[in-house]
C-alpha cells in the first residue's frame, strides 16, 4: 500500500471513530418521558429518566407514596412537591407530587402510588394509580 493509501484509511478510521463518540455524546442526555396522571401504558428508553406526576390536595392532608416500583426502574427523586409557578428547569407538572425514575433494563415493569390519609390515622388508601412501564433497548451508538 502507498503512503496515501495509509493516510486515506486511518483519515476514514478516525472521522468513523469521531461520529460515534458524538453519537454517544449526543445520547448522554436523552429525553425524559412525563407520564399521564391517571396511570397506563408508558414506554421509556433504557438509560432515560421517567418522571410520574400527580395532583396532591395538601388541604385535606392525604398525599401520594411510591406504593411499588418493580425491576427496570430506579428511584432517582421524590416526592417532590412542584408548587405554581413551577421554575423552568424541572420536569413536572405545577402544584403536583413528582417522582423521578431512570429506566435501568430493557422489559417490562409496574409502577404503583397509593393516596394515603396523613401520619396517625388508621384510613386505608383511598385509590391507587398504576402504571406499566415498557422499557426500550437502544440500539447501535443509543439510537433506537
Amino acid at each position: 500500500m502507498s503512503i496515501r493509501t495509509n493516510r486515506t484509511i486511518r483519515h476514514t478510521l478516525a472521522g468513523a471513530a469521531a461520529l460515534a463518540l458524538l453519537a454517544g455524546c449526543a445520547t448522554l442526555e436523552r429525553e425524559g418521558v412525563l407520564a399521564q396522571e391517571g396511570g397506563g401504558a408508558v414506554t421509556v428508553r433504557n438509560g432515560a429518566p421517567l418522571v410520574v406526576s400527580l395532583s396532591p390536595d395538601p388541604s385535606v392532608g392525604y398525599g401520594w407514596i411510591l406504593k411499588s416500583a418493580g425491576p427496570g426502574l430506579a428511584v432517582i427523586g421524590g416526592p417532590d412537591v412542584t408548587t405554581n409557578p413551577k421554575p423552568p428547569s424541572i420536569m413536572g407538572v405545577p402544584d403536583a407530587t413528582t417522582f423521578r425514575f431512570r429506566a435501568n433494563a430493557p422489559g417490562t415493569t409496574v409502577v404503583e402510588f397509593a393516596w394515603v390519609a396523613p401520619p396517625g390515622q388508621s384510613v386505608a388508601a383511598e385509590r391507587t394509580v398504576r402504571y406499566d412501564v415498557t422499557v426500550t433497548p437502544t440500539g447501535l451508538f443509543g439510537i433506537l
